[in-house]
């Protein structure tokens, strides 16, 4: 494996710790609060990260390995129900999200060198290999990190 890939990996890894720190530090009575108006509330980013790997990033991972040029379609928060993440138990989801992100990386690792020089068609990226699948997947987290930070203890929560 390329050194590459096996820094996003060490840094997806990560992800699942960042998230229930992040998550332990802010005050609970925040956590379902709109605090930024028509935006998700902090619950339901973190619920949005800690399943993400279910819904789409390790079906991708499959079909990279299995299709010869697979064809994706954009993964988007607004193809659940509108409280679908919301209605998801916080404290199960975040422990669950451990081994999820674990199964993720066991797929990453699983590739064979000629695995990860696969294109696939994704109608919002002119080229999209698993590297580059991998890297949106943690600028993905980050950003969803972020807005938690925020909304817990930057300007966003403060009136």
């Amino acid at each position: 494996m390329n050194r590459d890939i096996e820094t996003i990996l060490n840094a997806l890894t990560e992800t699942p710790r960042l998230l229930k720190e992040l998550i332990s530090e802010i005050d609970p009575e925040l956590y379902k609060e709109k605090i930024i108006k028509d935006k998700w509330s902090i619950h339901e980013n973190a619920t949005h990260i800690a399943v993400g790997d279910i819904y789409g990033f390790q079906k991708r991972l499959k079909d990279f390995r299995e299709k010869e040029k697979p064809i994706f379609e954009p993964l988007s928060g607004d193809n659940f129900d509108e409280n679908f993440f919301l209605e998801l138990d916080l404290e199960k989801t975040l422990a669950d999200f451990f081994e999820i992100r674990q199964q993720t990386i066991e797929l990453a690792k699983e590739f064979k060198s000629t695995d990860w020089n696969k294109l696939a068609v994704h109608p919002e990226y002119k080229t999209y290999t698993p590297y580059i699948m991998l890297r949106h997947l943690l600028m993905h987290d980050h950003n969803h990190l972020y807005k938690i930070e925020d909304m817990g203890f930057g300007i966003g929560h403060i009136k």
